[in-house]
């Protein structure tokens, strides 16, 4: 939720390509806040262009098309820092 006494967040993108009225983007969470990509792609303050398939900020309909390329996490037992990547032809930007 957008909210004026909520927390910042940032997010940086990139338009890939576009087709059919939609478009391929590749986004970037700077800040770690709960539903951070879908808020700043469907608010009009944002790219004003919801997810395709997000049931709680878009028009819903089939399965939402959000793909993590790579994560990053601290273990929550041994405090490690730890990587998870998919390698499918896409590079990191």
């Amino acid at each position: 939720a957008v909210r004026p006494d909520g927390s910042p967040a940032v997010s940086e993108y990139r338009v890939l390509s576009t087709f059919s009225g939609m478009a391929l983007c590749e986004l970037h969470p700077r800040t770690g806040r709960t539903h951070q990509l879908r808020v700043h792609c469907a608010h009009k303050d944002g790219l004003g262009c919801p997810i395709s398939g997000d049931r709680l900020y878009g028009k819903g309909g089939g399965r939402m098309c959000l793909r993590a390329t790579s994560l990053t996490l601290v273990h929550p037992s041994t405090g490690k820092t730890m990587t998870f990547c998919v390698d499918d032809g896409f590079q990191e930007m």
